[in-house]
C-alpha cells in the first residue's frame, strides 16, 4: 500500500477509505462480485481506467487480503475478507439510486448492475417461496438465482441444465426492473423474449420494480455540477 494516499487517521472509515477511496477501486470491486474475472474481462468493463492503473489498484487488492489470484488460475477473486465488502458496496448502490433523479440511463446502465442492487433491494418475503434459474441475454449475460428467498446474479451463462430464459435489450431489462414496463407489454411488443418458468421470472421483474419505488421514493433535488 506504500503509493496509497492515507488520512493518517487511527478510525475504521478513515482506514478503510485508504483502500477504497483510490479512483476506480469501488468499480474494480463491484465487478468482482458478479464472480471471478480476468484482467483483461475487468479492463473491457472500465477502459478508461487504462492497464498499468488496473494493475496498481489489483496489486493493492492482493496485497492487503480482499481479491487473490491464484496460479494458474487467470481470474482475480474476492477473498472471504473481500466479500464483507459485499453489503456495504451494493448499499452504495442503492443508495445512488436515490440520487438518480432523472433515471437510470439504459445507454450507459448496465442490467447486471441493476440486478446486483436487487440482491439486496428485494424484499426476501416476496422471493421466500420463489425457485428460479433464469440466464439473462440483456446486451451481455448473467445469470439470476433465487433459492431460500436470496437472489444471486453472476456474470455468464447460468450453470443450470435446463434455466428459464430471458431476452432482450439493456434499455427494457432496466425498465422491467424499475417497473416502467410490465413483462406481458414488452412480451407483446416484441422487445422481449422468455422461456421457462415465465411465471416465476415475471414475478422477480414484480418484486424488482417494488423494491425499486421502495428507494427512489422521496428523491432528493437533482446533482449538479
Amino acid at each position: 500500500m506504500g503509493a496509497v494516499r492515507r488520512y493518517g487517521q487511527a478510525c475504521p472509515i478513515a482506514t478503510a477509505m485508504d483502500v477504497l477511496g483510490e479512483r476506480w477501486t469501488v468499480l474494480i470491486l463491484r465487478e468482482l462480485l458478479l464472480g471471478p474475472k480476468r484482467f483483461t474481462e475487468i479492463l473491457g468493463r472500465m477502459p478508461s481506467i487504462g492497464p498499468n492503473r488496473l494493475t496498481d489498484r489489483l496489486r493493492t487488492l492482493h496485497a492487503i487480503g480482499v481479491v487473490s489470484k491464484a496460479e494458474p488460475t487467470p481470474e482475480y477473486t474476492l477473498t472471504e475478507f473481500g466479500e464483507g465488502l459485499r453489503i456495504p458496496i451494493i448499499g452504495l448502490g442503492l443508495w445512488g439510486l436515490g440520487l438518480m433523479s432523472n433515471g437510470v440511463d439504459p445507454s450507459t446502465a448496465r442490467p447486471d448492475m441493476v440486478a446486483l442492487c436487487m440482491t439486496a433491494a428485494a424484499d426476501p418475503g416476496r422471493l421466500a417461496d420463489l425457485a428460479l434459474e433464469c440466464d439473462v441475454d440483456a446486451g451481455g449475460r448473467f445469470s439470476m438465482t433465487v433459492s431460500d428467498g436470496v437472489l444471486q446474479v453472476r456474470s455468464g451463462p447460468s450453470p443450470a441444465s435446463s434455466p428459464s430464459t430471458i431476452a432482450c435489450d439493456a434499455g427494457t431489462f432496466i425498465a422491467l426492473s424499475l417497473g416502467s414496463e410490465t413483462p406481458s407489454a414488452a412480451v407483446s411488443s416484441g422487445r422481449l423474449t422468455m422461456g421457462g418458468d415465465i411465471a416465476a421470472v415475471s414475478r422477480l421483474f414484480e418484486t424488482f420494480a417494488e423494491a425499486a419505488r421502495r428507494h427512489t421514493a422521496g428523491q432528493p433535488a437533482p446533482l449538479t455540477t
